[in-house]
């Protein structure tokens, strides 16, 4: 599960820096934003979905370490204040 989550990881990495690259070039492109503005928000929609499916596994792997090695997240300020 943790090698799931660590490819999913870079895998974001690496799809955000295709938006870096990819929307300036997009947009300096000859027929500019109206030739590709499905391939910017197709690009932008991945990026999302990555982020949605990055989140979702570390909730997942969050609880499955907590109770592999009986993590117990250290106690709140509050308490000592």
């Amino acid at each position: 599960m943790t090698i799931a989550f660590q490819s999913a990881v870079f895998a974001l990495i690496a799809i955000s820096f295709l938006p870096v690259i990819g929307v300036p070039v997009a947009l300096a492109s000859p027929d500019g934003w109206s030739s590709s503005k499905n391939v910017v928000f197709s690009g932008v929609s991945l990026w999302i979905g990555s982020v949605l499916f990055v989140g979702i596994l570390n909730s997942f792997i969050s609880q499955i370490c907590s109770r592999c090695f009986r993590f117990k997240p250290p106690p709140s300020r509050r308490a000592f204040l």
